[in-house]
């Protein structure tokens, strides 16, 4: 199942943060079952999304992985921005998220939190919004085929401990 997304401006910068977040944590690009990077991921995406973020619209073509990979990273990025006002800056390294990287993202895109971090609530309203959206679009669409990773089978030996 292919999806193609044509997305406002603001919601492109809300699916970007989505995307900073899901490249953020470690592993995120990972099959679960082969633990080998993943041939189509948001890396991609990302890569794609780059040169239209100035756009009125944004056109995005996503595979069903990538679409699970992009809704984990949009509720991820609502927890960090629901937790975000409630944070205070890590002496260190200035960060408040647990996600490296996001930070640096959120003040990019959204550079009205770094005056009023209260912002950050809105954003984290207006990105569960924009999920709801693409679950009623992918609730709509017809049922396919099962993706690579869903039938993908491990292989022996995969399993670290031995009997």
């Amino acid at each position: 199942m292919d999806i193609e997304l044509q997305l406002r401006q603001e919601d492109a910068r809300l699916v970007f943060l989505a995307v900073a977040h899901h490249l953020g944590r470690p592993g995120s690009e990972l099959d679960p079952l082969t633990k080998q990077p993943v041939e189509h991921g948001l890396a991609e995406v990302s890569r794609a999304m780059q040169p239209q973020m100035r756009n009125a619209v944004t056109t995005l073509r996503l595979n069903q992985d990538q679409v699970a990979r992009l809704q984990s990273g949009m509720l991820g990025s609502i927890t960090e921005l629901k937790a975000y006002a409630l944070l205070r800056p890590r002496d260190d390294t200035g960060r408040r998220s647990t996600v490296p990287g996001f930070d640096g993202s959120l003040l990019h895109l959204f550079p009205e939190v770094e005056a009023d971090v209260e912002i950050s609530l809105d954003i984290a309203e207006r990105m569960l919004m924009l999920k709801r959206r693409l679950d009623e679009r992918l609730a709509e669409m017809p049922p396919d085929a099962p993706s690579k990773s869903q039938t993908s089978k491990p292989k022996k030996g995969l399993w670290p401990f031995k009997r």
